[in-house]
């Protein structure tokens, strides 16, 4: 991750290029051309990597962004509906009501982000798509075997799989920021839902924990798997563990440029605790502090597990 550079280039960042008092549809005008160069986003949240010249991810368009982030708050209204028994022919998973007052509190505000990227991409000309249809135990509606059969009937296995689909939500509103830096209001929708995100996430990490799984609120080398190695699920978590973060020195007529390593585990004061970390302890606080934004394919690949 290009951490330090980012810093370096919000310096240069030409505010005056965002339409913060551009009405709504200017702002909206242009959904369909690709997403230019990269915007230092780490003030809203954490740096995101520059993208290779050559990635698929580079011609991604506004509605792209768009349309992503409203098939993870649809995706995720629809699993919270289901789990407080609101759709029809779906049993209510029997949480607590505690911990059902809270996936209430989850389900409306997923349902405020469908509303409001539906809004979005309709003012902007654009047509929403059909809606499908969703089957969370991954059975496909029973046409192979389910891969959480009891998420309807176990609290545990529901919130195991509720972490599953917020921290993908979250990584991959991370790595779509930078496709609408031009647009200002969009940046701020897309970044606001990415927090939001975030905030589930750590919530409902914090309900399991209280169930007593091995997790911390936040993504950590130390969680307990959730996943298997290998699976598609298991792509949510890959790179999350990253412990090396890096800033590029700008070049000068005499020095080229060079991609520099941050030495967290040496020479930057960051381990005053008593006792100290030691050296791998303070690259799993490394790897906790930053988060990792995913390409739109790793999600698209996870909400179709449970899609048909």
């Amino acid at each position: 991750m290009d951490f330090l550079n980012l810093l370096a280039r919000l310096a240069d960042l030409d505010t005056t290029a965002l339409p913060a008092a551009a009405p709504r549809r200017a702002a909206l005008g242009r959904l369909g051309q690709a997403g230019t160069a990269l915007l230092p986003a780490l003030l809203f949240a954490g740096a995101l990597p520059q993208p290779a010249a050559a990635a698929p991810q580079d011609t991604r368009t506004r509605l792209d962004v768009l349309l992503l982030a409203r098939q993870i708050s649809v995706f995720e209204n629809e699993f919270y509906s289901q789990a407080l028994g609101l759709v029809a022919g779906v049993a209510a998973v029997p949480l607590s009501a505690t911990e059902k007052t809270a996936v209430q509190t989850l389900q409306q505000q997923e349902a405020l982000r469908v509303a409001l990227f539906s809004k979005l991409i309709t003012d902007g000309g654009a047509t929403l798509p059909t809606a499908p249809r969703y089957d969370f135990t991954g059975s496909k509606n029973g046409t192979k075997a389910a891969l959480y059969p009891d998420l309807q009937t176990s609290p545990d296995t529901f919130l195991r799989v509720a972490q599953l689909l917020e921290d993908a939500g979250g990584r991959a509103l991370l790595g779509q920021a930078e496709y609408v830096r031009n647009d200002g209001y969009l940046f701020e929708a897309v970044v606001r839902a990415q927090s939001v995100e975030a905030r589930h996430a750590s919530h409902i990490r914090t309900m399991r924990r209280q169930r007593g799984a091995t997790v911390k609120s936040w993504v950590s080398p130390a969680d307990a798997a959730i996943t298997t190695a290998g699976t598609v699920a298991a792509k949510v978590y890959e790179g999350e563990s990253n412990t090396v973060q890096v800033y590029t020195t700008t070049a000068t007529a005499t020095v080229a440029a060079a991609t520099v390593s941050v030495p967290f585990s040496s020479t930057l004061p960051i381990n005053v605790g008593t006792p100290p970390l030691t050296p791998a302890g303070i690259l799993e606080k490394v790897a906790e502090a930053f988060d990792e934004p995913f390409d739109a394919i790793v999600y698209t690949n996870l909400a179709d597990l449970f899609t048909y």
